[in-house]
């Protein structure tokens, strides 16, 4: 803001163009990717000249045009190629006016014998913040605005917004919002998808870059890279571009401001700094409790949804389930020390209707016996059986999941471990239940198959059962990188259900939740007295990770 001096401006930007024909078919030739650009602004004369993909334009305040938006400066120039160039306008609030970081674009366009070539290079410069000065620790959040272009069977405008976190310490940044194209001729919206961008910040400079995704029904994949502006990085700005698999692409560029109102989220469960909430499903167990390790045969299985929330800074943990009434506090003084181990930590608390509550949350990091892991872990919420209410066993996975734009390709191999909780159909023993699983992850065909094998040890008397071996069978990747099975016997019928999903920023690592049956039952089948009912969760890993 204020008075401008001549300056050459480090910039980001991005190259992106098309051929479009009158007849709207898809957009032909179009390409897109980084591009080298520089913009110098004359004091004397008042105008901007643009450099890129070697072609060059100056811009003075001759060519100036209304803008249609306060929110932006426009200028044109008209003829065998128009061209124009629209850029923010300074400013202290609002979603596109910076004090100290500005984007735009240079748009060319040449129609002959009714077919377009048109070009968009957007672009982010301003008053960058000194290398020495940018910031290497801590957490920032930014409110993040895009702006670009998009080659259909047209050119479009896009529009969007999100958020960004960046963590300065580990040198990571992650950015998500919605992005829209727009017909700007009928001010129709084409279509409404989703961004994902992530990016290592260089260790000795002002500057990151990485991988940038969106999702509007149609995949697409690009890049983006940026830089922070102000004294203090105050201000953000990116170009990026992206391009899908049938030939269309895009480009545009991100500005934002920090903003401390927005909620930061952890980065792994090593090092929960941050209150956050994690919604999951769970699988369930109700069932009579005749003590002693033995149950009524009434035992009834559930799969739904839940919430477990975190704050660190507390120590306390939230388990609720607004469905079924249930609101239960676990803080710090609620440790059961005697019943923690290296792999686990016990709470337990009497609620206001005097009966007793039980978290067992599975640690994270290298110092669990168990299984090692950063970004995926598992809990176990128990509700003791009242006079008139049966008993609840409650197994749930939780932890930092993999963004849907983080699947890989390939394939990948995961082992771990199996943790639940067993009872007989006809009722008897109930069972602690322990024991290994695999998997196998096609990420590209977003298909699984898997394996589980749990061994019971009796709470009557500590015999120990194996249950046997379990296939987990037509597995589904979802989009959002959620995890769906079936849990099927050694003749493929189904006996139950494994939800789940990948963690990690890599993916990594996966947990989720099953429910099954031992045997198959149908309306004219009766289970075997030695028939179960089997609860619990499965956490693994890749191996090296």
């Amino acid at each position: 803001m204020g008075t401008l001096k001549s300056e050459s401006f480090t910039s980001d930007g991005a190259n992106s163009a098309g051929r479009f024909y009158a007849d709207a078919r898809p957009v032909e030739n179009g390409t897109t990717g980084y591009g080298t650009l520089t913009i110098a602004y004359d004091a004397a004369t008042q105008s901007y000249t643009i450099s890129t993909a070697g072609r060059s334009a100056t811009f003075a305040p001759a060519n100036l045009v209304v803008s249609g938006s306060a929110d932006f400066v426009s200028f044109e120039k008209i003829g065998a190629t128009s061209e124009a160039l629209t850029m923010t306008r300074p400013g202290t609030s609002g979603p596109l006016t910076y004090q100290y970081v500005s984007g735009g674009a240079w748009e060319r366009a040449t129609m002959s014998g009714g077919v377009l070539d048109f070009s968009y290079d957007p672009f982010t410069f301003g008053a960058e913040t000194p290398d020495a000065a940018l910031r290497r620790t801590g957490i920032g959040t930014y409110a993040v605005s895009l702006v670009g272009a998009r080659a259909m069977d047209a050119p479009y405008a896009m529009a969007g917004s999100g958020t960004m976190q960046v963590d300065f310490q580990r040198g990571a940044l992650s950015s998500s919002g919605v992005l829209t194209s727009i017909d700007v001729s009928t001010g129709l919206i084409k279509s409404i998808g989703i961004f994902f961008g992530e990016a290592d910040l260089a260790s000795t400079m002002n500057a990151f870059s990485g991988d940038f995704s969106m999702d509007d029904g149609k995949r697409f994949t690009g890049g983006w890279s940026g830089r922070f502006y102000g004294p203090g990085s105050q201000e953000v700005g990116a170009a990026w571009h992206l391009a899908s698999a049938d030939g269309e692409v895009a480009a545009g560029y991100l500005l934002g401001r920090e903003d401390s109102s927005i909620a930061p989220f952890n980065s792994a469960l090593t090092d929960l700094t941050f209150s956050e909430g994690f919604a999951h499903r769970f699988s369930q167990l109700a069932y009579t409790d005749l003590g002693g390790g033995t149950s009524a045969a009434d035992a009834e299985l559930l799969r739904s949804d839940g919430a477990f929330a975190v704050d660190p800074e507390t120590g306390q943990f939230s388990y609720i389930d607004g469905a079924r009434g249930i609101n239960t506090q676990f803080g710090s003084a609620s440790r059961v020390a005697s019943e923690s181990t290296n792999a686990v930590d016990v709470y337990r608390i009497t609620g206001s209707d005097g009966l007793s509550y039980t978290l067992t949350l599975n640690k994270a990091g290298a110092g669990n016996p168990a299984i090692a892991l950063t970004y995926a872990s598992f809990g176990h919420w128990e509700k003791a059986q009242g006079t008139s209410t049966d008993r609840l066993d409650r197994w749930f996975a939780w932890g930092i999941r993999t963004n849907g734009f983080q699947i890989p390709t390939g394939t990948g191999h995961f082992d771990g471990i199996v943790r639940g909780t067993a009872v007989r159909f006809n009722g008897g023993e109930t069972y602690s239940l322990s024991g290994t699983s695999s998997f196998d992850m096609n990420f590209s065909a977003g298909n699984f198959t898997g394996s589980l094998n749990p061994i019971g040890t009796s709470l009557a008397n500590g015999s120990t059962r194996d249950f046997g071996t379990f296939g987990i069978a037509n597995g589904v990747i979802d989009l959002d990188a959620g995890l769906n099975a079936n849990i099927v016997n050694g003749g493929n019928a189904y006996l139950g259900f494994f939800e789940g999903a990948l963690f990690g920023p890599q993916a990594t690592e996966l947990g989720g939740s099953f429910g099954f049956q031992t045997e198959p039952t149908s309306g004219t089948i009766s289970p075997s007295s030695n028939g179960a009912f089997l609860s619990g969760v499965i956490v693994a890993k890749r191996p090296g990770s």
